[in-house]
């Protein structure tokens, strides 16, 4: 398997909705999608996928208004995941947020995902605050931050 980062296209976007929903458990669906990548200049958007069988392997996703950039979501498909593919996303995004000369970061993620916390924590993000209620389950909202 060659893992490689491209940037999101239109035609992708039915793919990432359904990843969204198996994997977040909602999406921005394929309108806010297609406006995103049509007229948000701050949306940044890639996939990784095998560059050989062109399976989609996870997806990153952030807004870039320099000198701030925030993480809206970054996953693995499960089949996928302990190979150290969210590192290369989160490897990517950091790369990507020093061109741009940005100073700080933020995530969200839930109190639960205790894996995506350790990740995110081993790249220097910290937990800041709690956003009560975030999610529609009720569940809470870390959010986190890192200073470049």
């Amino acid at each position: 398997m060659k893992p490689s980062l491209r940037d999101m296209r239109f035609s992708d976007i039915p793919e990432v909705v359904k990843h969204d929903r198996e994997i977040l458990g909602h999406s921005l669906g394929e309108e806010t999608l297609t406006s995103e990548l049509e007229e948000n200049p701050f949306a940044h958007y890639y996939l990784l996928e095998d560059e050989d069988t062109k399976a989609f392997l996870g997806m990153i996703s952030m807004w870039i208004d320099t000198p701030t950039a925030q993480i809206l979501n970054v996953y693995v498909l499960p089949e996928y995941r302990r190979q150290g593919f969210g590192k290369q996303l989160m490897n990517f995004m950091m790369q990507l947020v020093k061109s741009y000369e940005v100073n700080e970061i933020t995530l969200e993620v839930r109190p639960s995902n205790l894996k995506a916390i350790s990740m995110y924590q081993s790249f220097g993000f910290e937990p800041v605050a709690i956003r009560h209620g975030y999610y529609e389950n009720g569940e809470d909202a870390y959010l986190m931050y890192k200073r470049m």
